[in-house]
């Protein structure tokens, strides 16, 4: 098996805590093969599972919060969904 090498910039308070990680005794090679290797878990579809499961969990896992009020667009016109997403990233920069 060949292996690879990564890069992975940090910002001070994750390099804070990569430092405490190792002063533990951590190998961080191992918590981010772990890491990877979790967050695969989560993509892979199950053998039998329907696109409505998938979705629904997604929902589940990640509710729009409370009082959010509703779009103004219909989230099913793709036209209206692209010009509200180019509006907003418009507004933000």
């Amino acid at each position: 098996m060949s292996s690879g090498l990564i890069n992975v910039r940090l910002d001070a308070e994750r390099l804070r805590k990569v430092r405490r990680l190792r002063e533990r005794g951590v190998r961080l090679s191992d918590v981010v093969r772990e890491a990877i290797d979790e967050r695969s878990r989560r993509f892979r579809p199950e053998p039998g599972i329907n696109v409505e499961t998938v979705i629904r969990r997604i929902f589940e896992q990640h509710p729009d919060p409370p009082g959010l009020p509703p779009r103004a667009y219909d989230v099913h016109d793709r036209s209206a969904a692209r010009q509200a997403i180019l509006r907003k990233l418009r507004a933000t920069r």
